[in-house]
């Protein structure tokens, strides 16, 4: 499971073991005045569109990264049945432009996030 901390300015995502090979890093940190806008996700496969780099097992998971056909980068971390968040960034941090991740308290998280960005 993914691992969302909200610390000393920064968003800190941390990456299962399993995923580190598709999302081809362990750990991926963005400060919070990086962070344009977050959205929760009823179901954050959907969110994964265009051209991918990772593992897609249909229906179910999508990790790894997927570039849109107008060059939107997005880190993506999602399963089925587990809510999301997209986390669009207002430049490039660690080589993406948004996050998608799924997580049990998606909802928190969105509002801790849009709460310390106001």
């Amino acid at each position: 499971m993914i691992q969302v901390r909200i610390h000393d300015g920064t968003l800190s995502v941390r990456f299962p073991s399993w995923t580190r090979l598709f999302v081809k890093t362990g750990q991926v940190d963005v400060p919070l005045e990086a962070i344009a806008d977050v959205h929760h996700l009823d179901r954050p496969l959907a969110a994964a569109k265009g051209l991918r780099s990772g593992l897609v097992v249909s229906g179910y998971t999508k990790v790894g990264t997927w570039t849109s056909f107008g060059g939107v980068k997005r880190l993506v971390a999602a399963r089925r049945g587990v809510p999301g968040v997209r986390i669009v960034l207002k430049h490039r941090v660690a080589g993406v432009d948004e996050l998608i991740l799924s997580v049990q308290d998606a909802q928190e998280i969105r509002r801790r996030l849009t709460r310390v960005r106001q």
